[in-house]
This record gives structure tokens, C-alpha cells and sequence, in this order.
């Protein structure tokens, strides 16, 4: 009986580690691309360094952490044994990288062009792109529950942890975005109800 626990508890272990490499590779591609594609652009930076700092520290880590206490997939005993030279980054991890960012970056490299042609200050326009980060980064990783399937096939909130973690998260993003000190120290301005409501629609799509 020691033989089989010991299979299926190593197969939970990868499972989460994969978990939480896509997760964060997903959300470091984002940021390289966006800012990479501005710079080439010849266009102001969408995101600031801080900001950038802070999604990394207050909205990715506890997110990725709590994907590691994932609960074993259903099918785990039923897959085929994994090969000795299987690498840790497998062609399903990349492609998900791959199209989760590009889609994150086509929505918010447009709406960074699109808000830059209005009159909004350069610090308004900032803060939404940091928010859109930071939202996209909190929500996404309920998608990376399971890479198997589509996240409305099982339940993605069935770990407290996790939804312990994006909820502290998110307050960290409206501290960032409303508490004076952050504010100054990050750069960021209040947001408006339209603002919210155009973020939440383009996390929904990430989703």
C-alpha cells in the first residue's frame, strides 16, 4: 500500500510544480512582452518599475504559493507513468504561456494605445495597465488549478487557500491604487466606475 501512496503523492507534487511554473512564467511573459512591445513602439512605459515590483511581491507570490497545497486530480493514478527524461516544462505548459500571454497582451497593449490617444494624464493611464496586471495575475491563477481542463469544468474555488490568497491580494491592488502613501509611492491615481468596469470585462476574458 506504501507503494501506490508514494506514486501518487510524487504525481500531486509535479502536478503543483508545473502548476505554479505556468503561473508565474505567464505573468513575467506578460509584463516582458508589454513593456518590450511599448519600448519598440517608441511609446511611454505602460507599467513603472515599482509597479511592476509590487505585482510581483503582493499579487503573484501568495497565489503561487497556495497552488501548492492543490488537492490530487481525479484521473492521477490513471495516467501513464511519467518517463525518466520527461522535462519539467512539458509542450502544453508552453503553449498555455504562450497564448495566455499573448492574449493578455493583445487587450492591454490595445487599451494602453487607445487611452494614450484620449486625454488622460500619463499616471491614469499607468495605474489601469498596473491594475489590469494585477487583476489578470489574482484571477488567472484559478485557471491554473487544472491544466487539463477548462476552468468551468471543475470548481475553482474548492481551495480556501487560494481564495484566501487572491482576496488578500486584492486588497493589496485597492490599497495600491487608493491609500495616499501607495499612492505616492507608486505613482497611481483613483480609477472610476468605467475604468473598473472596462478591467473587469478584460479579466473575465484572461479567465
Amino acid at each position: 500500500a506504501i507503494i501506490p501512496a508514494a506514486i501518487r503523492e510524487g504525481r500531486v507534487i509535479i502536478d503543483n510544480i508545473r502548476k505554479i511554473i505556468t503561473y508565474m512564467v505567464s505573468g513575467s511573459f506578460t509584463e516582458t512582452i508589454l513593456i518590450g512591445g511599448s519600448l519598440l513602439a517608441g511609446l511611454p512605459l505602460p507599467v513603472t518599475a515599482l509597479q511592476i515590483l509590487w505585482i510581483n511581491l503582493a499579487e503573484d507570490a501568495l497565489p503561487g504559493a497556495a497552488l501548492a497545497f492543490e488537492k490530487a486530480q481525479k484521473d492521477i493514478m490513471k495516467r501513464k507513468p511519467l518517463k525518466k527524461n520527461e522535462p519539467l516544462l512539458t509542450e502544453e505548459m508552453k503553449a498555455i504561456i504562450f497564448f495566455a500571454s499573448v492574449i493578455t497582451d493583445f487587450l492591454l497593449f490595445g487599451l494602453f494605445w487607445l487611452l494614450l490617444q484620449g486625454e488622460y494624464s500619463l499616471s491614469h493611464i499607468q495605474t489601469f495597465i498596473f491594475v489590469g496586471l494585477g487583476l489578470d495575475s489574482l484571477f488567472y491563477v484559478f485557471s491554473m488549478r487544472n491544466l487539463r481542463e477548462n476552468i468551468w469544468r471543475y470548481n475553482p474555488f474548492s481551495n480556501p487557500l487560494l481564495v484566501g490568497a487572491v482576496a488578500f491580494g486584492t486588497s493589496l491592488l485597492l490599497l495600491a491604487v487608493y491609500a495616499p502613501f501607495l499612492q505616492t509611492l507608486l505613482k497611481t491615481v483613483p480609477l472610476s466606475l468605467l475604468d473598473w468596469a472596462m478591467l473587469g470585462v478584460l479579466t473575465f476574458i484572461d479567465i
